[in-house]
């Protein structure tokens, strides 16, 4: 197609981009991939810590209105007890509630295995531990990317710790 401009030159121009012209599209937008993939990683584990900090917190609030309720934590043994809300190593959605409690599961596939410990002295029946411990560690997660968190627990007090990233 001849197009005419002002004066007497004239181009001979075909519509379309040159090679060149598309390695330089191709080369920015693998710079900007590279640049955001690792950050948009980073702020999908740390979602994923946010939420097994909700439902930690949850899990607490729960055992703390059954204490206040029945005067000890749920158990299943005089030396206390583990119980285990969820086995994460596999994509179900099973949620196990201990008797008295009222704590949602988290939304989709569970990504932490959620366990609260009670341990209590068998002669007097009082508890020397309590903690809520949420896990992610390998294999025990089908997400692998929660393998890289350290395992998250809140304390007696309600205190969250835990749930660094690993390098």
């Amino acid at each position: 197609m001849m197009r005419k401009f002002s004066g007497n030159s004239q181009w001979n121009r075909r519509g379309g981009f040159t090679l060149v012209e598309i390695m330089i599209v191709v080369v920015i937008i693998g710079i900007l991939a590279a640049l955001a993939i690792p950050r948009f990683r980073t702020a999908s584990l740390k979602s994923k810590i946010s939420e097994a900090k909700v439902v930690l917190k949850h899990i607490y609030e729960a055992a703390q209105a059954y204490y206040s309720q029945y005067g000890t934590y749920p158990s299943t043994a005089p030396w206390g007890t583990f119980w285990f809300f969820n086995n994460a190593s596999t994509k179900n959605t099973n949620w196990r509630v201990p008797p008295g409690f009222k704590v949602d599961r988290p939304s989709g596939y569970p990504r932490f295995t959620y366990v609260m410990c009670h341990a209590r002295d068998p002669h007097t029946g009082k508890t020397v531990a309590f903690q809520i411990f949420a896990w992610g560690w390998g294999p025990d997660s089908w997400d692998a990317s929660v393998r890289k968190v350290n395992d998250l627990w809140i304390d007696e007090q309600g205190e969250i710790h835990g749930g660094t990233i690993m390098k």
